[in-house]
């Protein structure tokens, strides 16, 4: 079971921060978490200080931005100005000091220097944030329609799949969506799943082989209950992630941000990288480091 106590909701006023602000709430619902709302105040050459807001009314006035209590008692809220050198590095402290479980953060924010741009802000925390990232940009549909919808989970072959499902399983019955399990068959850094061809890598031979193995993995699932499907493709990963989740109106995409090319904690990914840029839909990232809201049992038992 994915245990969330503490959710940071990360807002500049925008439209996108507004957006990101229902699915926040959402989450802190469904989960009794606690809704941690903050303002960063950007300021040359300070450190890192956590300014206590004592009424909704006050955050509003100060910042000009709506109070995200919309749906929620006021006790489960906390709204908190920040001031640091940049957004990026009050948001990362903030989430290390609060021990934050899960950042819900808008993709893009208001324009010039107090901006939350993909590529700036919100990638940075993406690669950094040592705890999951929902990324929610202007297109995502309200939370409460997501329902019924498909939950997309590219996989890669690498270990981090097995904490994907684990994931997957818990989302779709949150949000009452069907997931469907995809692959990308790439002649490059061909995993061992594959198997190994004799007369060199043979696409059909590999999608065929790698549909096999999914099946099998989906089947744990769907032994909790959870009808899931799987489809492989050829061609390049994150185009076809986006191709599917066009195709499949997907409510949801759950992907990692690090997958069978090693790279190093402070590099996203280009595959995670594009699709969180173009994701028609929110993307909830997973990390190969940092905390995970699977309990590790379950996460060995996959």
């Amino acid at each position: 079971m994915i245990c969330i106590d503490r959710i940071l909701f990360p807002t500049d006023g925008s439209d996108a921060a507004g957006h990101a602000r229902r699915h926040a709430e959402y989450l802190a619902d469904r989960f009794d978490a606690t809704l941690h709302v903050v303002h960063v105040d950007q300021r040359e050459g300070a450190s890192m200080d956590v300014l206590e807001v004592e009424s909704a009314e006050v955050f509003q006035s100060l910042h000009g931005i709506e109070p995200a209590t919309l749906s929620l008692p006021v006790a489960q809220v906390q709204e908190h100005s920040v001031a640091a050198p940049s957004a990026a590095d009050g948001i990362l402290n903030y989430v290390v000091q609060y021990d934050i479980d899960l950042v819900v953060i808008g993709t893009h924010g208001r324009r010039g220097i107090r901006r939350l741009l993909l590529g700036s802000v919100t990638e940075e925390v993406v690669r950094k944030a040592p705890c999951p990232v929902v990324t929610v940009g202007r297109g995502a549909v309200p939370p409460e329609q997501m329902e019924d919808g498909t939950l997309l989970v590219p996989v890669d072959f690498s270990d981090q799949r097995f904490r994907l499902l684990q994931y997957a399983r818990e989302l779709v019955l949150l949000y009452d969506m069907a997931p469907m399990v995809l692959h990308v068959v790439t002649a490059k850094g061909k995993p061992e799943a594959y198997g190994r061809p004799a007369r060199g890598p043979d696409p059909s031979v590999l999608a065929d082989r790698a549909r096999q193995v999914l099946h099998e993995e989906v089947e744990g699932l769907r032994k909790n209950g959870v009808e899931g499907s799987v489809e492989v493709r050829t061609g390049s990963p994150a185009a076809t992630i986006l191709d599917m989740a066009a195709e499949t109106d997907a409510a949801f995409i759950l992907i990692a941000t690090h997958g069978r090319t090693g790279l190093e904690r402070m590099l996203m990914g280009s595959v995670a990288e594009t699709v969180i840029r173009q994701a028609p839909c929110p993307v909830f990232t997973v990390k190969s480091f940092g905390r995970t809201l699977v309990p590790n049992d379950e996460n060995a038992d996959a």
